[in-house]
């Protein structure tokens, strides 16, 4: 079990970088004026970077209640894949999809959401 706990939390680490890489490879992606997709290539991880901070980080002074956290986690990751796979980047959609799945899944199982 104690194993499982330290896998979770390594898991979710993982993915909270892999949402700041993913919103980077978004911005650098969009069919724009490379201006354009540098600034939200900054953009988009700094925002993710904020809502974190803000609401989601385990010292935040407010932090969410575990419910609207998981709500606001998957609504991040879930824009996430969708806008990779918008821009044809399908199997790393699928493939951050299945890691966040699993993350959830031992996540629940082990009542840490």
């Amino acid at each position: 079990m104690r194993f499982l706990l330290g896998a979770n939390a390594v898991l979710a680490f993982l993915l909270e970088l892999a949402l700041l890489v993913a919103g980077a490879a978004i911005g650098l992606l969009l069919p724009a004026p490379l201006a354009v997709r540098i600034a939200v290539a900054i953009l988009l991880p700094a925002l993710v970077i904020v809502v974190w901070a803000l609401a989601m980080a385990p010292r935040a002074r407010r932090r969410l209640a575990p419910a609207p956290r998981l709500l606001v986690e998957t609504v991040l990751f879930a824009l996430a894949v969708a806008a990779l796979a918008v821009l044809g980047q399908v199997v790393w959609a699928v493939v951050l999809t299945a890691l966040v799945a699993v993350r959830i899944g031992l996540g629940v199982r082990l009542r840490q959401i």
